[in-house]
């Protein structure tokens, strides 16, 4: 019966690959619910990164010959042209290989002395958590987390909360687990008034809504280039602000951001290169440009009330199924990431079906977020978010699809 219904539902439904005149490696019976994970490439950053294969063979900063300064001179011309996306100067602006790496470069920013302690929530991930982790146990250092309740009233807990012993407030602008949107900018004013350090994740928010970092910035900015900005896996970026440059030397060092080193020393290139240290992966920094510069001409206010559009949908097929749970609580701003539940069937079970039956593709189980997990008691939940090249056909599929797969059990 359920399959019927599959087979009738693809006969008058067809997914438009085409939104806003932009290609997606994304073949037509597919319906992708994953992008908080990894993001779909645009087809034209797919040729751009294999006609840098067939052209370019140099590394960056490594020697004289045409090749090494046809290499950096690609490396430049992508940082100037992202920095203009994020309105920052091309200095700000540096490539790392992940964004697990970047937070690891920018807490060793952070001042270590005396009795020390980082601001963080439950709702952060952990790629976040998991170094901050790390750090505190190298240098002593405490954790002190924000709740799920304490996230209703972000801004009075914030001042609430830091202390003379605060060494930073470390938080994403879009969570993970649930999709809570956070008033960065806000964030931004109260740590700078505090004079406390605020390191600020966009990984899943960036290419989704626009950024300047003109009037307002974190002291450090770091992203993912996979998930919101739609380019390949394998680099990053981290973003510092105008004056923290002179006082930020690098946890990781070597390679091409080395100028001399001798038995107990070393000199670091200056500007953003002192941050880059290895053979960059100028590959996947030429794709995450293209499609940084592609979002960007679309229009980020134009993207954000789309998915907006789509979130209002996901969540109105969730909520009139009395056997789903929409994951959520009053108060808060969301983005476009949506978790539920059901009690009668596993997390795991409902997306193994979706896939099995109508070819879309969601995420399930603790996504990367066992702190929140433990706040809300739960072990597994099911995640959808979107991105442009998702349509309003694919949100009514993936609905109507779930609530058979409800009323079949």
């Amino acid at each position: 019966m359920l399959y019927n219904k599959l087979v009738l539902f693809s006969l008058y439904m067809s997914n438009n690959r085409h939104n806003f005149n932009l290609e997606f490696s994304l073949p037509d019976e597919d319906i992708y619910l994953d992008s908080a994970t990894l993001g779909r490439l645009p087809t034209s950053s797919i040729r751009l990164i294999q006609e840098f294969y067939e052209t370019t063979k140099g590394g960056t900063i490594r020697g004289t010959h045409r090749l090494a300064i046809e290499a950096s001179k690609v490396l430049e011309e992508k940082r100037n042209a992202i920095s203009k996306v994020f309105k920052v100067a091309p200095n700000q602006l540096s490539f790392l290989p992940s964004r697990e790496v970047a937070v690891l470069n920018s807490l060793f920013y952070l001042d270590k002395t005396g009795k020390s302690e980082i601001l963080t929530s439950v709702l952060d991930d952990h790629s976040i958590l998991a170094p901050l982790i790390k750090f505190s146990e190298i240098y002593d250092m405490e954790i002190d987390f924000l709740s799920l309740k304490d996230e209703e009233n972000l801004m009075d807990k914030l001042n609430e909360r830091i202390s003379p012993e605060t060494k930073a407030v470390v938080l994403s602008a879009l969570t993970l687990g649930i999709g809570v949107k956070r008033d960065w900018k806000n964030i931004s004013k109260i740590c700078k008034d505090r004079e406390v350090p605020f390191i600020l994740d966009i990984s899943h928010s960036v290419g989704h809504e626009s950024y300047d970092f003109t009037k307002h910035s974190p002291d450090i900015i770091l992203s993912s280039g996979s998930s919101g900005a739609l380019g390949p896996p394998g680099v990053a970026l981290q973003i510092l602000a105008k004056d923290i440059d002179k006082a930020f030397e690098p946890f990781l060092v070597g390679g091409g951001s080395i100028v001399s080193l001798n038995t107990n020393s070393f000199k670091l290139l200056s500007g953003s290169n002192k941050y880059e240290p290895g053979q960059l992966n100028l590959a996947a920094i030429v794709g995450l440009e293209n499609s940084l510069t592609e979002l960007n001409n679309i229009g980020f206010e134009k993207i954000k009330s789309y998915e907006i559009k789509l979130r209002d949908l996901i969540a109105d097929g969730l909520k009139s199924s009395s056997k789903i749970k929409l994951i959520e609580r009053n108060g808060l701003e969301y983005g476009p990431i949506l978790s539920f539940m059901s009690e009668e069937i596993d997390a795991h079970d409902i997306a193994i079906i979706l896939e099995d039956l109508g070819k879309i593709f969601v995420r399930s189980g603790a996504l990367c977020s066992h702190l929140f997990m433990d706040e809300i008691g739960k072990d597994s939940l099911v995640q959808v978010s979107t991105h442009i090249y998702n349509n309003e056909e694919d949100i009514r599929k993936f609905n109507e699809l779930l609530n058979s797969i409800m009323e079949e059990i």
